[in-house]
């Protein structure tokens, strides 16, 4: 049996056709959230998910919640204004009927394929919509998430748009990345493959200059759209804000469990520098941004009275490129 696991489609209809197109014949399709924001094209790949998928093979996500339920998806650092920006297309475009199906779904499938038991979530067991854990985070921090998913044979998480498998005890954890938004530095549509067992992380090239096209009309402001422009041609890279978004990931990664301190570190900033970038123009945004990791950098030092090493590693890197 095969499935095709796919995660963080994120409106790229392009990105998630090509993934379809490579892999004909999967029995099933598991998606693991985030069909919408973002990208240009959310209709097509609610319409794709609802008519080809279901309910029960679609896991819910944080931007799906939030367009669903018209909430707050919860991201941070550089992304923050760039999910509020086309959370608003979203909404927009999307009918109710696909609306309530994204605030219908499930955060959390369980199922067994023959002997194989799994666990599939758009975050972590723990919190399945926000939290964040990589490849490198500490191996006793895993061995909590597979403990509270129940030891399952595979468990299946996205959200961090980072392609990764690791094995914790008996434990596959499967990431496939992100089919929409890649963040590894490659800029293909990124998934995993589970075959009788065995599963392989793919890429697949799309036609990225066709979904950054689809911006056009849709009413996104123009550097919104160079920005998005610029992560999906360089498979993540976000000029000098990217150094925020490392910052930030630092501080999830020495503080997996500070979410609560990340939203009022967040607000803290916002009053500090200033979050409004509808009024930045292509002269002050710079500054800005260097302003925000700046003071992200203080204030987290005072917060949490230390900086872990890889919090100092990202202070570093900013402090050699940015000084």
């Amino acid at each position: 049996m095969k499935v095709l696991i796919v995660s963080d489609i994120h409106g790229n209809w392009p990105a998630l056709q090509a993934v379809l197109r490579a892999e004909p014949d999967a029995d099933e399709i598991l998606c693991l959230g985030d069909l919408v924001n973002y990208g240009p094209q959310p209709v097509e790949c609610v319409q794709w998910a609802m008519q080809d998928l279901g309910s029960e093979w679609t896991v819910q996500g944080n931007h799906d919640r939030a367009v669903g339920r018209n909430e707050d998806p919860h991201c941070v650092g550089p992304y923050k204004p760039l999910a509020a920006a086309t959370q608003v297309i979203s909404a927009r475009l999307l009918p109710e009927e696909m609306k309530q199906f994204l605030a219908g779904l499930d955060p959390v499938q369980r199922f067994q394929l023959g002997e194989a038991v799994f666990m599939a979530c758009h975050a972590l067991p723990s919190e399945p919509l926000y939290h964040y854990l990589s490849a490198a985070s500490p191996m006793t921090l895993w061995e909590s998430e597979v403990r509270v998913a129940g030891y399952p044979d595979f468990l299946l998480l996205g959200h961090t748009h980072q392609p990764f498998q690791t094995r914790v005890r008996k434990t596959l954890v499967v990431n496939p990345g992100s089919v929409g938004q890649p963040k590894h530095g490659d800029a293909q549509a990124a998934y995993a493959l589970w075959q009788d067992g065995k599963v392989t992380l793919r890429r697949v090239a799309y036609d990225v200059e066709q979904t950054i096209g689809a911006y056009n009309g849709l009413g996104v402001e123009p550097h919104t759209i160079e920005v998005l422009a610029e992560i999906l041609r360089t498979g993540g890279h976000m000029p000098l804000d990217q150094t925020a978004e490392e910052l930030w990931q630092a501080f999830y990664q020495a503080y997996p469990d500070k979410l609560e301190t990340m939203f009022y570190l967040q607000k803290l900033l916002n009053r500090r520098v200033g979050l409004d970038t509808d009024k930045l123009t292509d002269a002050t945004r710079p500054q800005w941004a260097l302003n925000y990791c700046r003071a992200l950098i203080q204030e987290t030092a005072e917060l949490t009275n230390c900086l872990p090493w890889k919090w100092w590693t990202c202070y570093q890197k900013f402090d050699k490129q940015h000084a």
